[in-house]
């Protein structure tokens, strides 16, 4: 089977769930597109709200309607006999289906992270997850995380399930834990009768106090049950001011396309991991009970009666015959020997 009537199938098979999604990302776009025109200048109306919402779960949302139902459904319905026992092997199925959705999951994910749903506030640290290289990043991580999990489960449902809770852990490990700190943050050291300041649109990531070394240091503990820390760390001698640590905005640009080689990495360690288990046969060789042949007793336990009264009736039909045939040879042996 050529790549091409793999393609065609795959649209086939599986374009309500393909619309269905599609018509999620234009609504979200169309929200907030919509609200970055009529909007105020700092506040974002509900739907811009809700529209930023499906940013943060589209990819989940490829993962469990795209992803977990790929292979989780031919192994549940036990269709891969059918699907992979032709003139395609199992890898080259896969192949076509993924470049069919992988492809669009990319361009649906970059069409979603078009807009933020603010007014003139694009290049800040609020507006991270609109950007197209960032959603399309975290679409194919989705279609990745559904695919496996689909394989290894073999139940829609539970693939489902299992593609919204991993795929949430990824992006929380990704998003929350580990994006602030793709470089070194910068850090502002003021004396005691200053404040540092985080520059304009900078990310504040923390804040405390730098000893003689302008290293940070612990707050003593006989300072902590102070009514002023600040006045406490002072007097004791334990700090020569404070300090805040931030990201600078221009560096937004860089952390996105860093997070888009993680998510891209991630996805395709996830898919050469699914090609791996589909070689070796994990997950979709029959099992034995799939292959075992039941003894006469049961296949005869389990079949129709109809069947086993049809089957009676030709058992009796030979018997019948050879019976006729040997009552003819008794008549023509008797009426010999009355002749003689």
């Amino acid at each position: 089977m050529k790549l091409d009537s793999i393609i065609w199938l795959t649209w086939r098979q599986h374009r309500w769930p393909i619309i269905g999604v599609m018509a999620v990302a234009l609504l979200a776009v169309y929200g907030l597109v919509s609200t970055e025109y009529e909007g105020g200048a700092v506040t974002m109306p509900i739907v811009g709200f809700y529209a930023l919402m499906v940013q943060l779960g589209f990819g989940g949302v490829i993962g469990m309607f795209w992803g977990a139902p790929l292979i989780a459904r031919e192994l549940e319905e036990r269709t891969y006999f059918v699907a992979w026992g032709q003139d395609v092997t199992p890898v080259q199925w896969l192949r076509g289906k993924l470049l069919v959705f992988g492809v669009l999951a990319v361009l649906l994910g970059a069409l979603v992270g078009t807009g933020d749903g603010y007014v003139g506030t694009r290049r800040s640290w609020s507006s991270f997850e609109a950007n197209p290289l960032v959603q399309a990043g975290y679409a194919v991580l989705g279609l990745a995380v559904g695919v496996l999990v689909g394989l290894l489960t073999r139940h829609v449902m539970t693939a489902v399930a299992g593609t919204l809770v991993f795929f949430m852990l990824a992006r929380v490990l990704v998003s929350v834990v580990a994006r602030d700190y793709y470089l070194p943050p910068e850090r502002v050291i003021v004396r005691w009768e200053n404040t540092p300041v985080v520059p304009d649109r900078g990310l504040e990531l923390g804040n405390g106090f730098v000893g003689p070394d302008f290293e940070p240091v612990s707050v003593l503990d006989k300072c902590m049950q102070a009514i002023n820390t600040n006045t406490c760390m002072r007097n004791e001698k334990a700090a020569i001011g404070t300090y805040v640590e931030y990201q600078p905005v221009e560096r937004l640009a860089t952390f996105q396309i860093i997070e888009f080689v993680i998510c891209a990495l991630l996805a395709l360690g996830l898919f050469l991991l699914v090609f791996r288990l589909m070689r070796h046969g994990g997950g979709w060789k029959p099992s034995r009970s799939h292959r075992r042949i039941g003894k006469p007793s049961q296949v005869a336990a389990s079949a129709p009666a109809a069947v086993l009264v049809g089957a009676a009736i030709e058992a009796e039909e030979p018997k019948s015959a050879s019976g006729e045939e040997s009552a003819e040879s008794t008549s023509d042996s008797t009426a010999t020997k009355a002749e003689g």
